[in-house]
């Protein structure tokens, strides 16, 4: 086992516990808070897989993910602040 196949399971792990954050969070600001972590674990884990497999055009994907978890989450804080609730 290679430390990039490490460093995914444990990220993988890592992943659960912020998805547990997400379902349970007492506030919409906690769930907020467990979403941009989720959206950037899954892009350190595309960049882990690009790495792994040395292919170049996963790393391009992993820039998209960061875009949208990006705007995803400014996106719903912004709406959840104008609106109230979700």
């Amino acid at each position: 086992m290679s430390f990039l196949d490490l460093a995914l399971w444990l990220l993988g792990f890592s992943t659960v516990g912020s998805l547990v954050r997400v379902v349970i969070g007492p506030t919409i600001w906690d769930r907020l808070l467990g979403l941009g972590l989720v959206a950037s674990k899954i892009t350190l884990g595309t960049v882990l897989v690009g790495l792994r497999f040395s292919a170049s055009y996963i790393l391009d994907l992993a820039l998209l993910f960061t875009a949208l978890g990006f705007l995803v989450t400014v996106l719903l804080a912004r709406f959840v602040e104008q609106s109230g609730e979700l």
